[in-house]
């Protein structure tokens, strides 16, 4: 009884001491956590569109809610520049091996070029039954949705060069 004792606990160690090398912390530059991050961002945005198709409601509709939860969170007094800031700040998270480029900006308005953004969608098909169509429209409509709140126009048109995006006042000041 005790050599089966003693052969169990040896067989116990020698399985725990072998399953403790068998996984390890990845140990990931700051850039790694940002690309992973990015991408399980965007992947999550994909997830509510696809899931909001699943439940037959229109990506419009899902959008329009998206963008109303955005704007209830948002810091209404940082005003029209703190939208501003922030959608860049947003895009510039979404891209992680694109970038993000003022190409014109005035007290009123700002446009910039967003390259990168979700090449893998953008070069065909679709991700979680989600095309880059659907993903653009979430965006366009969402981020509408958020502009209207600070009194401003949000707009965006996909072209060869990236995603070309305008955020101007309604009432110039």
């Amino acid at each position: 009884m005790k050599k089966t004792i003693f052969l169990l606990g040896v067989s116990f160690l020698s399985l725990a001491g072998s399953s403790q090398t068998r996984f390890t912390v990845p140990v990931l530059s700051d850039i790694q956590k940002y690309q992973a991050a990015s991408l399980q961002l965007n992947g999550a945005y994909l997830v509510q569109i696809s899931f909001a198709k699943a439940q037959k409601v229109k990506i419009e509709q899902a959008a329009l809610y998206f963008g109303d939860q955005l704007a209830s969170t948002w810091n209404k007094p940082a005003g029209f520049d703190g939208l501003v800031q922030g959608i860049l700040y947003m895009m510039v998270t979404l891209v992680p091996y694109g970038s993000v480029d003022i190409t014109d900006q005035d007290r009123n308005s700002v446009t910039f070029l967003v390259t990168g953004l979700f090449p893998e969608l953008r070069e065909g098909g679709s991700v979680y039954g989600v095309t880059y169509p659907e993903y653009l429209k979430f965006w366009d409509i969402a981020l509408s949705r958020l502009a209207g709140f600070f009194g401003a126009g949000y707009s965006q048109k996909d072209t060869d060069e990236g995603l070309k995006v305008t955020i101007r006042r309604k009432s110039p000041s």
